[in-house]
């Protein structure tokens, strides 16, 4: 989020909005300003979010730390080169809430 008391108008962001934030300025937004919560919710809401909490409590870690080294181990258990070669074949629309971009057909 940015605030600017100059109506920019810049690709790919959001806005800019009057007075949307801070009175008398105009608030430009990226679109990522609760991606955080969403993870939080995501995770803590899945079905096996109160055995992994268990777990990572035994461990005296955090449920993310846990899910971390869980996705460290599927790494090197399917000789992935890197962590994110796990999610080669996954493809995510990021519209969890719709999608509220009106031009898009």
């Amino acid at each position: 989020m940015d605030v600017s008391q100059s109506k920019l108008f810049i690709p790919g962001v959001w806005g800019p909005f009057w007075s949307a934030m801070v009175p008398e300025y105009w608030l430009t937004e990226g679109g990522q300003s609760a991606t955080g919560a969403l993870l939080d919710h995501i995770v803590n809401n899945h079905v096996a979010a109160p055995r992994l909490a268990n777990r990572a409590a035994s461990q005296s870690i955090s449920l993310f730390e846990l899910l971390n080294k869980i996705l460290d181990t599927m790494m090197h258990e399917m000789d992935a080169p890197f962590l994110a070669a796990l999610a080669e074949d996954l493809h995510v629309l990021p519209d969890f809430h719709g999608n509220w971009y009106k031009d898009i057909v």
